[in-house]
C-alpha cells in the first residue's frame, strides 16, 4: 500500500501516453521521440520517468519502450483491433480502475497522521517479528575523502579521538564526500564484495585501514556491531522502516473502512 500512489501515477501516465499518445506534433514545444504523426515530449517523457521510479528504468529503456508500444498501437489501429468489443471492454474496465485509483489516491491524500515516536515504538514492539533481519546485517560508521592524506589523518584522528570528534574537524573540508553514522546495511547492499570482506575482519569498534577502489575516493570505516539473521535491530536502528510499515497499515485501515463505508451506503446486489 505504500506505494499506491506511485502505482496509480504509473497507470495514468501508461494508459494516456502509451495508448493515446499525442497525434499531432507539439508546436514549439521539444519532442524527444516519434513514431510517424505521434510525438513523445520532453514534459510527457519526464513524467513517466517520475512515475517509474519504483521499476529503476533508465530514460533510453522507456523511449525505446514508449516507441515499441506506439508500433504496435498503430499497428492494431490499421488492424481495426481499436474497433473490436474485447478492446472496447478492457479500456471500460481500465477506465474505471483508474478513476478508483485517482479517488483512492485523493482520500488518502485527506488522511492527517499524528504520527509520534511513542506511537511508532508501540508498533515496533507490538510487531517485533516482522521486523527480524533477513539476511546478516552490519551497523558501521562510513566516511569518503577525494585524497588520500586527509582520509588517513581522519583515520588516526578517529582510532585517538573518536569518529565524532574526528569527524567535526573535517566538517567544513572540502574533500569531505559523504559521511554516514550508525548506518545498518544487510551483507547484500555492502558493495563492493571486496568491502563485506574487509568489515567481517574488523572487530567490534574498530577502524579499518584507507580503502581505495574507485577513483578519487578514499574510505574509512567503523565496525559498529554485526546481527545475525533473525535478529531483531533496536527501534533506533530501524525508525524509517517502522514508519513506512506503520503509514502503511493504517493507510490499509482507512481503505477497509472506506469500502465499508461505501458498501453501506450503496445498493448492492449479488447473485450467487
Amino acid at each position: 500500500m505504500k506505494h499506491l500512489n506511485k502505482i496509480s501515477l504509473t497507470i495514468i501516465i501508461c494508459c494516456v501516453f502509451y495508448i493515446i499518445g499525442c497525434k499531432k506534433e507539439p508546436k514549439q514545444v521539444k519532442y524527444v521521440a516519434k513514431v510517424n504523426e505521434t510525438y513523445l515530449t520532453e514534459s510527457q517523457l519526464n513524467a513517466i520517468l517520475d512515475s517509474n521510479k519504483i521499476h529503476n528504468l533508465t530514460k533510453n529503456e522507456i523511449i525505446r519502450n514508449w516507441v515499441t508500444d506506439e508500433l504496435l498501437f498503430q499497428e492494431a489501429n490499421k488492424e481495426g483491433i481499436l474497433k473490436e468489443n474485447e478492446y472496447k471492454n478492457l479500456i471500460s474496465n481500465s477506465e474505471r480502475k483508474i478513476a478508483g485509483s485517482l479517488l483512492l489516491k485523493r482520500v488518502l491524500a485527506e488522511v492527517k497522521l499524528n504520527i509520534t515516536d511513542d506511537k511508532l515504538e508501540n508498533f515496533y514492539f507490538a510487531h517485533k517479528n516482522d521486523f527480524k533481519l533477513f539476511t546478516d546485517a552490519t551497523l558501521l560508521n562510513r566516511i569518503s575523502f577525494s585524497e588520500e592524506d586527509k582520509a588517513i589523518l581522519f583515520r588516526n584522528t578517529a582510532i585517538k579521538s573518536g569518529w565524532d570528534k574526528a569527524y567535526h574537524v573535517f566538517i567544513n573540508d572540502s574533500i569531505l564526500i559523504n559521511n554516514r553514522t550508525n548506518l545498518l546495511l544487510n551483507d547484500y547492499q555492502i558493495q563492493p564484495l571486496l568491502l563485506l570482506r574487509i568489515i567481517k575482519g574488523l572487530n567490534k569498534n574498530e577502524v579499518s585501514l584507507v580503502l581505495h577502489y574507485t577513483e578519487k575516493n578514499y574510505e574509512v570505516i567503523q565496525l559498529i556491531e554485526r546481527y545475525n539473521k533473525g535478529t531483531i535491530p533496536p527501534f533506533p536502528l530501524i525508525k524509517e522502516e517502522v514508519t513506512e510499515m506503520y503509514f502503511a497499515q493504517k493507510q490499509q485501515s482507512f481503505i477497509k473502512n472506506y469500502l465499508d463505508n461505501l458498501r453501506l451506503n450503496n445498493d448492492i446486489e449479488i447473485i450467487n
